[in-house]
Parts: C-alpha cells; structure tokens; sequence
C-alpha cells in the first residue's frame, strides 16, 4: 500500500469527499476499478459498488464490470428539475463567493442556471446600490422583480423549456448590443483539455456572444462540472476567465488550471462541516 492510500484510510473522508475522490481518480486515469477504489478508501466493494451508482445516476460515470468509467454521450443534458436539487450547498458558496465581486454600479449579466439563481436570490435578499442586472432567464427575472434598486433588463427570444430561458438570433442580438463589466455563466462541464462546453448548439453560441459582451467574466461551476465534456466548445478570453468553484476541488487541479492562465477561486463551506 502506498503512502497516499495510507493517508487516505487514516483521514475519514466524508460521503461528498468519497464521491469528489473517485471523480477525481476517474478524470485522471479515463477509468476506475472498484477493488483499487476500495483499497484507496478503505471501503467495502460493496460500499464503493454503491457510490458508482449514485454517480452514474447524476450522469458523472459510467459502470462497466468492476468499475466504471468517464460517460458516454457528450450531447447528454441534464434536466433543470435534476439540477437544481442537486449540490445545493455548494452552489449557495459559489454564489456568495460571485456576490462578493459584484460592486455598486456595476453592470453585470447572469446566465441562466440553477448555480446562477442561487447568485439572484442573494441579490434579492441583499441588493446592491445603482447595479444593472440583464438575464435571459425566466426564474431569475421574476426573483428579482420588485426590487426597487435594482435595475432588470430582460433578453426575449425563443424560449427553452427545459432550461426556463431564452435563446437563438433575438437574445444573442440582443446581447450583442451591450457591454457589461462583470458577466457570471453557468456551464455543463469544463475540462483541462477542451475548456468550457455545452450540449446545445444555441446555448454555446449565446454563451460565446455573452461572454464577447464582458469586461470580466466569471464561470460558476461546482466540482460535478469538472469531470466530463460536452458536446460544443466555448470560446474563452483568458484574460478574463476566472472559475468559481467549492471546496472539493484538489490543489493538484488548481495548478493544473492556473498552468493554463485559468484563475480558480475556491469559494469555501459555508456551513462550516468541510
């Protein structure tokens, strides 16, 4: 046994650190076997047999005999109703870790997304003075209707059903048309190798347009996000591209990004159970 597998037996992970070790093993090596796993974590075959399941039901692996590995399918789209019950505490983090960027007077877009609505309801519960938020979001426009210091502009267009947005030629024209100082987009995956990317054609394009459209932008992204690609690629600036992201990233990944020019900004367990 090596040291780190010593090391890991003797620190008692939690059930969510479990889960980010076994993603973290299958992104490095494309492929993990349950008697390795079971080995490395000091956990019963059966125990492990049980988190692959769970993993492979939030779409984040596939099993195979004895194992699993990375998930077929990069056209594969998660439904809201699934997300948004899913990585609750570490999405309210990443929010209040973007919340702390937004300054008085800023313009800012917020894309649409479940991390994202956890960044408007913290807006509602706390406003910003003089701040211009614009959205393509149905949840997020809504939230924020009524909040007399806050200034709301909404981008129309064709709507998608299965995010509760806007999208195609009349939101990215839309958009096309303005310049905002800080811009916050959630995402389907993100990787070393290939970057930011999403399943569908008219959400990448309105993402590139969106972030051409910022002075600064900033991806929130919890550590699910990290382990797969989608199906298009987006177009980053790097000079403006900083991820948000929780506590379950390893430092290992954070040089890996930042040896890329990414800048991550690990946003910490608020509830203090790390």
């Amino acid at each position: 046994m090596n040291d780190n597998n010593t090391a890991l037996k003797q620190h008692r992970l939690k059930h969510d650190e479990k889960k980010a070790f076994i993603l973290s093993e299958l992104n490095q090596k494309g492929s993990v076997r349950v008697s390795e796993l079971s080995e490395q974590l000091g956990l019963s075959s059966v125990s492990i047999r049980n988190m692959l399941v769970s993993l492979e039901k939030e779409y984040l692996l596939q099993r195979t005999w004895g194992g699993a590995i990375k998930p077929i399918g990069t056209a594969k789209e998660m439904s809201y109703q699934t997300r948004e019950t899913k990585y609750l505490k570490e999405k309210a983090a990443i929010a209040q870790a973007a919340y702390d960027y937004i300054e008085e007077g800023n313009t800012i877009y917020i894309d649409s997304g479940t991390t994202t609505f956890e960044l408007v309801k913290l807006l509602r519960q706390k406003p910003k003075q003089n701040i211009l938020i614009a959205t393509n979001a149905f949840d997020h426009a809504t939230e924020l209707i009524g909040i007399d210091e806050l200034r709301i502009i909404f981008a129309g267009g064709e709507i998608r059903h299965d995010s509760r947005a806007t999208s195609g030629y009349i939101t990215t024209d839309t958009i096309r048309k303005m310049i905002f100082d800080k811009v916050f987009i959630g995402i389907e995956h993100i990787s070393y190798e290939h970057g930011i990317t999403t399943p569908n054609i008219q959400e990448a394009d309105l993402k590139q347009t969106i972030l051409n459209s910022a002075k600064q932008c900033f991806v929130l992204a919890d550590y699910s996000k990290f382990w797969d690609d989608s199906l298009i690629q987006v177009n980053v600036p790097q000079k403006l591209y900083q991820v948000i992201t929780d506590w379950h990233i390893t430092k290992e990944e954070i040089k890996r990004f930042n040896a890329k020019g990414i800048h991550c900004i690990v946003a910490p367990d608020l509830t203090g159970e790390q």
